[in-house]
């Protein structure tokens, strides 16, 4: 029996000191300014508001920005002046008071104007064929009473209107409900109108991941942002030929998806819906923190910010109040969330590695004293 005790009492022993070289399951957080594999390492923390400066995405950012990035270069500061002037394929409809026989010649068959030609000509009755492209409505207006009043009527009363506008135009495509082209018109063309002239938005697009291009350069727009944060989009005006695409939320997805591992109920991927999602709504995606293994002062988001920085985010929740903070926290594309485990959780797991061998070795020694008692004659007694 006292061979027993020792065997139990060194087992004991290495039971205590093993928890020194137990498999941790715990983070070891780096220190500031430091490096890992050539990438500068910087920490920061979430629950005294540093978000750093790649995080440009917080949840109470509803003022105006005074930054606009590469959308300032299509803000403008006023709306300027804007007058239509007739171009190709449009449609102009000519009205000479009291005169029906003129404005209408078909009668009840005339279309709602005539139709410009692709080399901007038109042509109207006693006043034969005019070079209406590049002409306001009032200068086509006075050509037509001038060219009138030479030949057939006395001081003709004339009207002139574009009644469908064809020749300036943008294009919308991608996830919108009537892909095709917005026109322009009378009034300046922004990107809220352009949108509505296809219809809107469908179910499916990802209004943050809006392209503009123009020319040989593409913008990148987050409408959904841009709202929220008084980027003022009445004043970025459209030009002809320019292309909107709104991409849908399938093609966005597959690289706008933050990774939560750890401590939490599901390890998983969440999808960055729309592109935005605070620390919090990813814990809680992934299930929240497990009660009983996670360590609420030890939760980091690991960002990959270049090749030459890394940037570590600490969040000690501990307080409850932190978790505000941790709301505030926008994740960006390929985060990496992780929460560390307790010591308890350290010393669970150790406990479970050894206590299989705890109870080989017990009832080895078991078996091996009754096995001796068998042989002495003594089993039972």
């Amino acid at each position: 029996m006292k061979k027993l005790g020792i065997i139990f009492g060194n087992l004991a022993a290495l039971v205590l000191c093993g928890c020194f070289a137990a498999p941790q399951m715990q983070m070891s957080a780096p220190s500031n300014d430091s490096e890992y594999n050539g990438a500068k390492v910087f920490v920061h923390s979430i629950d005294e508001g540093d978000f750093g400066t790649g995080n440009t995405s917080s949840k109470d950012s509803s003022g105006a920005t005074e930054e606009f990035g590469e959308l300032a270069d299509l803000i403008v500061d006023s709306i300027p002046p804007f007058e239509y002037r007739i171009g190709p394929l449009d449609m102009v409809q000519v009205v000479v008071w009291e005169h029906p026989e003129l404005t209408s010649p078909m009668g009840q068959y005339q279309p709602a104007g005539q139709k410009v030609t692709t080399e901007g000509k038109l042509f109207y009755p006693y006043a034969g064929e005019l070079q209406a492209a590049g002409l306001t409505a009032q200068e086509l207006r006075v050509e037509i009473t001038k060219r009138l009043s030479d030949k057939i009527l006395n001081d003709p009363q004339v009207d002139v209107r574009v009644s469908e506008y064809k020749s300036l135009k943008a294009t919308v495509t991608g996830a919108v409900n009537k892909p095709g082209y917005a026109y322009f018109a009378e009034a300046p063309m922004t990107i809220p109108t352009a949108i509505s002239e296809v219809g809107g938005f469908n179910e499916y697009a990802d209004p943050s991941k809006i392209q503009l291009r123009r020319g040989d350069k593409v913008y990148n727009i987050d409408y959904l942002k841009a709202f929220k944060t008084n980027v003022p989009m009445d004043k970025i005006l459209l030009k002809p030929d320019d292309q909107l695409y709104i991409p849908s939320l399938e093609e966005t997805q597959k690289d706008n998806r933050a990774y939560v591992m750890g401590e939490v109920g599901k390890p998983s991927v969440v999808d960055l819906h729309n592109g935005a999602m605070s620390l919090v709504e990813a814990l809680a995606s992934a299930g929240g923190l497990q009660a009983v293994n996670a360590s609420a002062r030890s939760i980091y988001v690991i960002r990959n910010t270049s090749e030459e920085q890394i940037d570590v985010y600490h969040l000690n929740a501990k307080n409850a109040m932190a978790l505000a903070m941790g709301d505030r926290f926008m994740l960006n594309a390929h985060d990496i969330v992780y929460v560390d485990a307790s010591g308890l959780a350290t010393w669970n797991r150790l406990i479970s590695l050894i206590l299989p061998s705890v109870q080989t070795v017990y009832y080895g020694v078991q078996t091996a004293r009754n096995i001796q008692l068998i042989s002495n004659g003594k089993w039972g007694k």
